[in-house]
């Protein structure tokens, strides 16, 4: 299919790499769009008919205008139905998935509703945190992308289930993000590893509360007899046995 102009919007590796393999598979140049504000992204897309938009780690959602006259794709990281939404990696491990993974499809009239271009999954054990998925399925879902454009071009689209799971918003987090010390030990040490999203992360780091303060959770280490909690200037040490 001959687009009048191919677009890339979004944000960091998954980005940069998907647009290098999209100007190779089309032999012509991806415009990288980078605004700051919605306005200027409604604006910008508008006016945009007969093109495709590649929507890579991106969290701006497309208005219908834009949808009805383009044609775009975009990257979840789960197996679509499930996970629709924010930080489907950390929800992934909180609820105990046996198995999560990558989706491509299309962008339609629902959040992550649309026809699924391609999937690939990933298993999931009781050691992974939050951020080691997260680069996995960035990997995936840039090793998978020439298929998801071989997909597209061929018509291979596949409509979604119904859904599985609810819809998670920007700012939900396991337990609001707070840890409860009550929780059995494998509850304490799966919402820690869902939780862990690395220094660099725009999500909030867990929380404690301990006689009505609120403290952040820096780290934690676990071993065979017992794991630690580390906040500002204190340590909770827990018996693994418990």
């Amino acid at each position: 299919m001959k687009y009048k102009n191919i677009y890339l919007i979004g944000q960091g590796r998954v980005a940069k790499e998907c647009l290098k393999i999209a100007e190779n598979y089309y032999n012509e140049k991806v415009y990288y769009v980078d605004l700051k504000t919605t306005k200027e992204f409604d604006d910008f897309f508008s006016e945009k008919e007969h093109c495709l938009i590649i929507s890579a780690n991106n969290f701006y959602l497309f208005k219908k205008n834009c949808v009805n006259k383009n044609s775009i794709i975009n990257y979840h990281n789960a197996l679509l139905p499930q996970h629709k939404g924010c930080n489907a990696h950390i929800w992934a491990i909180w609820e105990e998935d046996q198995k999560t993974g990558i989706t491509w499809h299309k962008v339609g009239d629902k959040i992550d509703g649309g026809e699924i271009l391609y999937q690939e999954e990933i298993p999931l054990d009781n050691t992974i945190t939050s951020l080691q998925l997260l680069m996995r399925q960035h990997n995936v879902a840039i090793d998978c992308f020439y298929q998801c454009l071989e997909n597209l071009e061929k018509g291979f689209l596949v409509p979604q289930e119904a859904e599985t799971s609810s819809y998670h918003y920007k700012k939900s987090l396991p337990n609001n993000g707070f840890l409860n010390l009550e929780w059995s030990r494998d509850k304490i040490i799966r919402f820690l590893r869902a939780m862990n999203n690395g220094a660099l992360s725009d999500i909030p780091k867990p929380k404690i509360k301990i006689f009505d303060h609120d403290y952040e959770i820096l780290f934690y280490e676990v071993n065979e007899e017992k794991f630690q909690i580390i906040l500002n200037n204190f340590i909770i040490e827990i018996n693994s046995k418990n």
